[in-house]
């Protein structure tokens, strides 16, 4: 296991180490400049907030989903004076004329708390979200390729620079399997995500010192996503206090390295730190993941479908990755505006996306991946009214 100190450090100390070069990767990821992806997934988003919104209030519709079930089991396991204050809020936002509730769910505004019969019923009625699917297509295609994956590698990361993703990717494709560059990279099987470092830069409102507990989930290029059980970082956090970790660090996730050919693959983590015990956070995040991945699939099918000939089965290559970070930057958005209806002992969640184009030995080296000791990245989690700042860093390994 690391070893781990807890030591009082300056609050000033720098972000990362000069010098440090940090890995490929992608903190709360955006989504597509694309109005038309935008309104897309603000779309998706209205959906969601308005399920939430009647869970917080005390709403149980009739034909209630799986999406309406899991937003009230969150809400039963907060605390009391946390639901009294979602449901004080949530109520606020649905009382108003439709006018008002569309300036909070778009839309899904003209459903009033009489008329919702469970979220999957919500777009009965309305008027069809409506958007250009071959630029919908185009936009995703485009932020694939160009703007989540930095391919800026030096000549040998690849067979020759370029900007555009799928020339790199094809010229990857044509090297011998022979060649040593492939072979060596071959030797790395699994890719882990690693806490290196947690300081408290100002307590939260909770009486006493901090107790500081990490969890989250984790997915994988294929879609599939984990749980990262909730541990402790220190239960004694005051300010200045900074708990370190020996070795390669704390491992947060590790995941199994994918090599096949539908490049780029995306990996995917969400971190969530609470304040004891978090109160089964990491169970709900895995579960909403699941169901934003599949609206948003659904929604970008149900959009591009017809625009590129048939309806979409899988999500690979720069589409699937534009649809990861679509994903992974909905979800950021939802969880940031449900923590703020309870305001109790969450402090925050962060998404971190790391996106590979190859498995050679020195496309991981540029990368950042192989370095030793490993570069190192921050995060600050500011929430409940405490503010921590965590080192992390990304490795490849066989």
């Amino acid at each position: 296991m690391p070893t781990s100190t807890v030591l009082k450090a300056p609050i000033n100390t720098a972000a990362d180490a000069p010098g440090s070069k940090p890995p490929v990767a992608i903190i709360d990821p955006q989504p597509p400049t694309s109005p038309e992806v935008r309104a897309l997934l603000n779309d998706v988003a209205n959906k969601l907030k308005l399920s939430f919104a009647m869970a917080a209030a005390g709403h149980k519709p009739a034909e209630a989903d799986a999406t309406d079930k899991l937003f009230q089991s969150l809400v039963a396991s907060r605390s009391q004076p946390a639901r009294a204050r979602a449901q004080a809020k949530a109520s606020s936002m649905l009382a108003g004329p439709a006018a008002t509730r569309q300036n909070f769910f778009g839309r899904y505004g003209a459903v009033d708390a009489t008329s919702f019969r469970g979220v999957d019923k919500a777009a009965a009625g309305l008027t069809a979200m409506r958007v250009d699917g071959a630029k919908v297509h185009k936009a995703l295609q485009a932020f694939g390729e160009n703007e989540t994956v930095i391919t800026e590698a030096p000549p040998t990361a690849f067979a020759a620079r370029t900007r555009k993703l799928t020339i790199d990717l094809k010229k990857i494709r044509r090297l011998p399997k022979a060649d040593p560059d492939v072979v060596a990279g071959a030797k790395f099987k699994k890719l882990g995500l690693f806490i290196n470092a947690v300081q408290c830069l100002e307590e939260t409102n909770e009486i006493g010192s901090d107790e500081i507990a990490m969890g989250g989930t984790a997915t994988t290029p294929a879609g599939k996503t984990h749980k990262v059980g909730q541990f402790m970082i220190h239960d004694d956090f005051d300010k200045g206090e900074k708990k370190s970790y020996g070795g390669r660090g704390k491992l947060f996730h590790e995941w199994s390295l994918v090599t096949s050919n539908d490049w780029p693959h995306t990996y995917a983590a969400i971190m969530v730190m609470a304040e004891k015990d978090g109160g089964g956070f990491g169970d709900f995040l895995t579960d909403l993941w699941n169901k934003v991945d599949d609206e948003v699939k659904k929604a970008v099918a149900g959009a591009v479908g017809g625009a590129i000939g048939g309806a979409l089965g899988s999500f690979f290559g720069p589409l699937g990755t534009a649809v990861g970070a679509a994903v992974g930057w909905l979800l950021g958005l939802l969880v940031d505006w449900i923590l703020g209806f309870f305001e109790d002992d969450i402090v925050a969640t962060r998404t971190v996306l790391l996106v590979l184009g190859a498995a050679t030995k020195s496309y991981y080296d540029w990368a950042g991946l192989t370095a030793n000791p490993a570069n190192k990245f921050s995060m600050n989690f500011n929430g409940d009214g405490g503010r921590y700042r965590v080192w992390c860093s990304l490795s490849v390994y066989a």
